[in-house]
């Protein structure tokens, strides 16, 4: 109880039946808040609950679900790292809205270029599935800039794809045809705190997104599809 009275304060206070204590404070009253961790010494895990999870994502949820709006989900396999010397020799699209995949496209890209073993190892992918019968580069990046043509582009981690994009379309003579491109890696590094890495199969795991066949380009970009639909519940 707080009241008027006739001190330095001009009012007093007054505890019944409660931890609270009214303290004097180099003669100012006031209540001490017992601590919390006195009625329990349990820690609480880091991060949300399940429970705080579903309500974030029911906040966020949208009112409207917009079918008309459609991405391109890109994803590419490469030699190696460097774009000035690697070459890429895969490149992938999932086309798709908010609620369902409207198309997909794949290509090995056709190369005389050995492909490392480790690059073998990791996504399956042999110098003998590159031979002759498989898109040239010129002809997969002229089919890619149409089928991404008036579409935003949806990646994980962009500069790794785009870099390499922006180098083949250069060493061919295109015009570079993406414009704005959403990182799912930033949108994720954004709005996941509990969470170990940032990886797309850790992603997936966190979301309980099956994914068992990792690093073929139109695997990655079904699951990267699923998991931005995901983090925008978020």
């Amino acid at each position: 109880m707080v009241y008027s009275f006739a001190n330095e304060q001009r009012f007093e206070f007054r505890t019944h039946n409660t931890a609270w204590k009214v303290r004097d404070f180099d003669g100012i009253k006031l209540m001490m808040r017992p601590k919390q961790s006195q009625d329990s010494e349990e820690e609480l895990p880091a991060g949300f609950s399940n429970a705080s999870k579903r309500r974030i994502a029911n906040r966020r949820k949208k009112t409207y679900i917009n079918t008309d709006r459609e991405w391109a989900f890109l994803d590419i396999e490469t030699t190696g790292l460097n774009p000035e010397s690697d070459e890429i020799i895969e490149i992938a699209v999932l086309v798709a809205n908010e609620v369902e995949v409207k198309s997909t496209w794949s290509a090995l890209i056709q190369t005389e270029v050995t492909v490392p073993a480790m690059i073998t190892e990791l996504t399956g992918i042999t110098g003998e599935m590159l031979c002759n019968g498989n898109m040239d580069i010129d002809s997969a990046l002229k089919h890619l800039a149409e089928i991404i043509k008036d579409r935003k582009v949806v990646c994980f981690n962009k500069k790794f794809d785009i870099n390499f994009l922006e180098s083949a379309y250069e060493q061919q003579g295109l015009l570079f045809p993406i414009g704005k491109v959403v990182d799912v890696l930033s949108l994720a590094r954004k709005r996941v705190r509990d969470i170990q890495n940032y990886k797309l199969g850790s992603l997936a795991e966190y979301f309980e997104i099956t994914y068992e066949k990792r690093h073929r380009a139109l695997v990655d970009c079904e699951i990267l599809y699923e998991v931005f639909l995901k983090l925008n519940e978020i």
